[in-house]
């Protein structure tokens, strides 16, 4: 614990510039585009401009502010898997792109993130040799697999199947590594959630027999619910889903879902929301690597509601439109 004594203080010092809920909304109140772009300039985000037409790059911006996360936290505990392992969705995303625009013979490296524990160049190395040895364990192995699959099939979702599994499967192992209880809580939640909001949607596509096969190869391992009891919730329907839950380490998910119009759009809220409930723990933690995982997971937060409001700025939706897609805050 002591060795995360520093780095405990730092980020803590640091959360007071995450933009929270007082700061969106301001973002929200913006007139126009340009008005919210400078609010974050004012807030001591870097806004990234295109050099040549001077617009405002929105991906590009987030994209730093989450480098700058990640980076500041890879300097406090340059070894610390807990830490490491939140890169991998950002690796499992682009090997899909990759893996996928290998077969189409299209450039994919607009749909990659410069960001992961490997480069853009690295994964694109990876494909085109067939040698994914740099990857942890389980993606590894899903990645050839996941090459195979779709030289049979044709089919891209077998991508995204194996490779979603994959990297849930490596996070929960670096997690169960690295042995703080917190960090595997939060991971083997997140397999939960996932599953579940898997499940709903399957639900409702109502299409019987073959939802439940693509359910059984969709499903994650490694959380709270076996593969066995969400097949025999999606049997007995959403309903018993729901009672299911209520009666779950998950109750607030299925209170909060109860509460709301029980769309899909309320339904993965209120699941992202008992998510970020689970991270503000770490406030109550005064020192240790907790601290320094939910810095992170704060910024993953941020960054999508920013998303969320510049979108919904774009595109001059109402504020009342964009504010019930936003997010519960860390701070």
């Amino acid at each position: 614990m002591a060795d995360y004594l520093y780095g405990s203080a730092h980020v803590r010092a640091l959360e007071n510039a995450i933009v929270g809920r007082d700061r969106m909304e301001r973002l929200l109140q913006a007139k126009s585009t340009d008005e919210a772009y400078a609010m974050l300039s004012e807030f001591g985000i870097r806004v990234i401009r295109d050099s040549e037409s001077g617009a405002f790059l929105r991906e590009a911006t987030l994209l730093e502010i989450l480098k700058n996360a990640y980076r500041t936290v890879a300097e406090l505990a340059p070894d610390s898997g807990a830490m490491r392992l939140w890169l991998y969705p950002y690796d499992c995303n682009n090997l899909k792109a990759a893996i996928k625009g290998f077969f189409r013979k299209i450039d994919p490296q607009s749909m990659m993130f410069d960001f992961g524990t490997a480069d853009v160049e690295s994964i694109l190395k990876m494909v085109s040799t067939g040698d994914f040895s740099p990857l942890p364990s389980t993606m590894r192995k899903g990645a050839a697999d996941a090459v195979e699959a779709y030289a049979k099939t044709k089919n891209p979702q077998v991508i995204d199947l194996i490779l979603d599994r994959a990297c849930y499967a490596d996070m929960l192992e670096a997690a169960l590594a690295d042995g703080n209880p917190y960090v595997v809580q939060l991971v083997q939640a997140k397999i939960d959630l996932v599953n579940l909001m898997m499940t709903v949607r399957i639900l409702r596509m109502k299409s019987g027999e073959a939802g439940k096969n693509l359910l059984r190869d969709a499903l994650i391992t490694g959380g709270r619910f076996s593969d066995d009891t969400l097949l025999a919730l999606y049997d007995g329907g959403e309903e018993m889903l729901w009672e299911h839950v209520r009666h779950s380490a998950y109750e607030k998910f299925a209170t909060a879902v109860a509460a709301s119009d029980r769309s899909l759009t309320a339904v993965e809220r209120s699941a992202d929301d008992v998510w970020m409930e689970m991270i503000r723990a770490a406030k109550w933690i005064p020192v240790g690597q907790e601290a320094m995982v939910a810095f992170l997971l704060a910024h993953e937060y941020e960054v999508r509601n920013l998303r969320i409001v510049l979108a919904g700025k774009e595109a001059g939706l109402p504020v009342a439109t964009v504010r019930e897609r936003i997010r519960e805050n860390y701070v």
